[in-house]
């Protein structure tokens, strides 16, 4: 893969005497949230002046950065490991069986025609030409 040429910041893009965008301002609007937390004598070693230009931005947000960093990190309490206790089957003695998979037919919205059924010896005999005498049921007296 061909490395991807990346542009050097142009000079325009820092100016000391700019006045900071509105992102910059949320910024130091929440470092000075955390600083207003900060003990007396560390707030002391910050500095304390007006931001107002870009300049005066980098250097607080650079003092407040370094003094965040350098802090002790609080020790982690180590987490209680949990057990995870194994599934448990209902009936432990019995193994599980498996039903086999049968494919199962789609029935189709429409009725299609049987194939003929292939004549037999004795189907032959049923299929004879002459017709049969039907049975008639006796009458009925009214």
């Amino acid at each position: 893969m061909e490395p991807i040429p990346i542009p050097g910041v142009p000079r325009e893009a820092f100016n000391k005497h700019r006045l900071i965008s509105d992102l910059v301002q949320k910024q130091v609007e929440h470092f000075k949230h955390i600083e207003d937390k900060l003990p007396a004598d560390v707030r002391a070693k910050l500095p304390q002046h007006e931001i107002l230009t870009e300049n005066d931005a980098a250097r607080y947000i650079s003092a407040m950065t370094n003094y965040l960093l350098s802090r002790p990190r609080p020790k982690q309490v180590a987490k209680k490991a949990v057990a995870i206790k194994p599934p448990v089957s209902p009936h432990p003695r019995q193994p599980l069986a498996f039903a086999e998979a049968t494919p199962t037919r789609k029935k189709s919205a429409t009725k299609k025609k049987s194939a003929p059924k292939k004549e037999t010896p004795a189907g032959k005999e049923s299929l004879s030409t002459t017709p049969k005498a039907r049975k008639t049921s006796p009458k009925r007296k009214k």
